[in-house]
């Protein structure tokens, strides 16, 4: 057994666990669509009954946000408890999308085009979540995005920079 397999299972033993960080490379695109689409990059496989702490950075925007909107989402395919608050911004502001001590179970759906003063082309805008997952089965928790409204020759963006991190802690 190499000695990273070794040492990362008796980490484990002692409840110390690696994070995991995954980062959007290169832009993603959606285009023409409101269908929520999985990131190839922001994945993350959990196991069941285990506690996860979870930091996003969802940068999205579009080629015409005020007419397409975008939506970004954090879904776990499993089933579990999210626990934290999600935070869209943009220029210098933040403001909190729901206050309730719970997600519902599959992630939150964040329209990144409310509150944009102006909306336009090429503006984008940054959605921020932090929390916490208690599952109660395995899956996989990931960002997914689309366009508000299909709107025919435009796109939503999930800019490179976004970025999905993941702690066990129990």
């Amino acid at each position: 057994m190499p000695l990273t397999k070794s040492l990362d299972t008796s980490l484990q033993t002692l409840g110390i666990f690696a994070a995991v960080n995954k980062f959007v490379i290169a832009n993603q695109d959606v285009t023409n669509s409101s269908t929520l689409t999985d990131s190839t990059d922001l994945q993350v496989s959990l196991i069941t009954g285990a506690t996860y702490d979870f930091e996003t950075l969802e940068l999205v925007g579009g080629s015409n946000v005020n007419a397409a909107g975008t939506t970004t989402k954090l879904a776990f395919t499993g089933s579990g408890t999210f626990y934290g608050t999600p935070r869209r911004g943009h220029a210098n502001n933040a403001e909190p999308i729901n206050a309730s001590p719970s997600w519902p179970g599959s992630g939150t759906a964040v329209d990144a085009q409310i509150g944009w003063p102006g909306g336009g082309s090429g503006q984008s805008t940054i959605v921020s979540r932090v929390g916490r997952i208690v599952t109660t089965s395995a899956g996989t928790l990931k960002t997914q995005f689309a366009q508000s409204t299909a709107t025919s020759g435009h796109y939503a963006r999930l800019y490179a920079g976004s970025f999905l991190k993941v702690q066990r802690v129990s």
